[in-house]
């Protein structure tokens, strides 16, 4: 480490007297109150022994103070030092500059002003705010402007090698020789930190110099040196069986690589080595790692490279995996990146056949995940990747989406847009391209409305959303209107209505109130146990408790659509006149001329073993409305089948 520098200022005159002489030629003088904070000197009354002082960061001006209390009170300051510079008419923009271009200027300067040419963070921190508010515009925040400034400020810092930054709040900063060699100078402060977070902070730095500039101290003692570092940590996570800090050395790894390769051409064979650490990784941890690595190119690259290397035949596979990960989409930013950089390794490595089968697999089983989903959205008019894209533009992505979305705001606490509802937000052509392409067909209508309706019941939107992408549907299918004033009006029963019996409805109510009010929260208790257990990656509890979750999810979803579309009839309303439900019939089946009894009746009433069938069933449905003595044919799964109507009476006839 470089020795601290001499102070080129020496000493400060500070005195009362000091001050009286500077107002008396009309100079301000400057002091700093304990509560107040920095005053402004402007005049001195020799006979009453009374200044006239200016509070800036107090809004108070023209304040009379006596001489007397300014003795063991209030401090008078240099007036040739930054603090009071910052201050003065004639310099305030001078200072200001420097604070908006060169925060490491500003610190020099202060430390500078100091005997040894060193102070504490508090003090230097308490000075920095007070430069910092000076130059501040009226009615900008003070506090949350400073921490911002100061956050910018300390990185540009410790790239200054003439500052001395301390590793803990409370430290010293001191001023120091120029370093005669970057390389050195690192690398003295890799051995000296205090902990191996620092230390990577350290390499990194390393690997992103310039080589000529550290050159020095790229050599194997040091190479051995890092090494040795890195093993021990690997080390630690092996006897304590927890992988936490797998991305973190990982990159630790690649960064020594980076540095030491000019000095070491076979540094990537140097134990430990990336591929060693990929060797501890399982499913889970790989995925881990993928996700919380930098999410640059060049990292994720590697990543995949190691993959590939390690896994052999079955590396696409691990990829795969990535892209399928649950947790893909829990990542505060970077999948994106992840994501749009994993499907371009699969297809520069020839699978992107692979990739387009295995995406429409996904969106069939519901497994496409946000951030893939987001990918597709944003790739469909691409001409690289047409043929994986072109065959997931249907209406069941944007059931996915929707999907998605619903679970989504059911798992999550923020308060935040859910990216993939913002997605579909901005993107205004987005609907329109799925249901009614270009040059392409528009879906039926009865597609659309069931989506409208899923889009209507999710909990992802709120109310003002909803009528922007209703409006959107409505330009498609102008009749979906209905469906929101069926919200208010129950105009939704003449669109379309799920005729149900009382006690099947009830059945459904039960099942609903027992998922809502007692198997998920007994279910979210469960995963929130299992998270307190530490590593997620390889507690199978944990992840069956999310299937589960996720089942459950959906079965809510689903019973919270349907039941809305119930309507309950007592069947009384049936008549002898044609089929419809609520009728029981006999039939004479024309290939075996065998006489069977049916009865037609609500949506869930269905029990085939018993000849009861639900109206919506295929069977029912092509009896309806066919008279007695008519016979007519069905087609089911492309048999044909003969039938003549011997009889229609009444269910509910029946039942008495």
């Amino acid at each position: 480490m470089s020795n601290k520098a001499p102070n080129p200022q020496g000493g400060k005159i500070n005195s009362l007297q000091a001050a009286i002489d500077r107002v008396a030629t009309g100079q301000p003088a400057f002091c700093l109150h304990q509560a107040w904070g920095i005053g402004i000197i402007r005049t001195y009354d020799e006979a009453n022994k009374r200044f006239t002082v200016d509070f800036p960061e107090q809004n108070k001006k023209g304040h009379a103070m006596d001489a007397a209390f300014f003795l063991g009170k209030i401090e008078v300051i240099n007036p040739n030092g930054v603090v009071a510079k910052a201050y003065a008419d004639t310099s305030k923009q001078e200072v200001a500059t420097m604070v908006a271009n060169d925060p490491a200027g500003v610190v020099k300067a202060l430390l500078a002003e100091y005997p040894t040419g060193e102070c504490s963070s508090y003090a230097l921190e308490a000075n920095l705010e007070r430069i910092h508010f000076a130059s501040l515009p009226a009615g900008k925040d003070r506090a949350t402007t400073f921490k911002s400034w100061w956050t910018k400020g300390r990185a540009a810092l410790r790239k200054d090698r003439a500052i001395l930054v301390p590793e803990r709040k409370g430290g010293i900063y001191a001023l120091l020789e120029a370093p005669k060699d970057l390389g050195e100078d690192l690398f003295a402060q890799y051995e000296a930190a205090p902990n191996f977070e620092r230390k990577l902070a350290l390499l990194e730095e390393l690997a992103d110099s310039s080589s000529a500039e550290t050159r020095s101290a790229a050599n194997e003692t040091n190479l051995a040196k890092v090494s040795a570092d890195l093993a021990k940590e690997i080390k630690k996570l092996e006897t304590a069986r927890r992988r936490d800090n797998l991305p973190a050395i990982l990159c630790g790894i690649w960064n020594r690589d980076k540095f030491f390769r000019s000095a070491v051409e076979t540094v990537e064979t140097v134990s430990p080595t990336a591929s060693e650490i990929i060797a501890l990784c399982s499913e889970s941890d790989l995925a881990f790692v993928a996700l919380n690595i930098p999410h640059t190119t060049e990292k994720i690259r590697s990543l995949l490279d190691l993959v590939r290397a390690h896994h052999g035949d079955n590396w696409a596979e691990r990829a795969f995996d990535l892209l399928r990960n649950r947790d893909i989409g829990g990542t505060k930013s970077g999948s994106a990146k992840l994501v749009s950089e994993s499907i371009a390794y699969l297809c520069d490595q020839e699978l992107a056949a692979a990739v387009a089968n295995r995406f429409a697999l996904w969106l069939e089983t519901r497994e496409l995940r946000a951030p893939v989903i987001i990918w597709v959205i944003k790739n469909r008019d691409s001409k690289k990747y047409a043929d994986i894209v072109s065959r997931l533009i249907a209406p069941s992505l944007l059931g996915a989406i929707l999907s998605s979305i619903d679970t989504e705001s059911l798992e999550s606490n923020s308060t935040a847009r859910i990216p993939l509802a913002n997605e579909l937000i901005k993107d205004k052509e987005l609907i329109a391209s799925i249901l009614a392409p270009i040059g392409g067909k528009k879906v039926d209508s009865e597609t659309i409305f069931d989506l409208t309706r899923t889009m209507l019941s999710s909990q992802g939107f709120d109310e003002m959303t909803k009528k922007a992408l209703l409006s959107r549907l409505a330009k498609i299918e102008p009749h979906v209107q209905r469906l929101a004033k069926s919200k208010h009006s129950g105009s939704e029963a003449e669109e379309k209505q799920l005729i149900v019996s009382k006690g099947s409805k009830e059945e459904k109510e039960r099942e609903l109130i027992e998922i809502v009010q007692v198997r998920l929260p007994a279910i979210k208790e469960a995963i929130q146990v299992a998270k307190e257990h530490g590593d997620l990656r390889e507690n199978s509890e944990y992840k069956m408790a999310r299937q589960e979750h996720d089942t459950l999810s959906a079965r809510r979803a689903e019973l919270d659509t349907i039941l809305k579309k119930a309507k309950v009839v007592d069947f009384s309303e049936a008549t002898t006149d044609a089929i419809s439900v609520g009728s029981s019939i006999v039939l004479r089946r024309g290939s075996d001329q065998v006489e069977v009894s049916y009865d037609i009746l609500g949506a869930w009433d269905g029990k085939p073993e018993e000849n009861i069938l639900s109206y919506i069933s295929p069977l029912a449905k092509q009896f309806l409305n066919q008279k007695q003595g008519e016979t007519f044919t069905t087609n089911i799964n492309g048999k044909a089948e003969n039938w003549t109507v011997l009889k229609i009476t009444r269910w509910i006839d029946k039942r008495k």
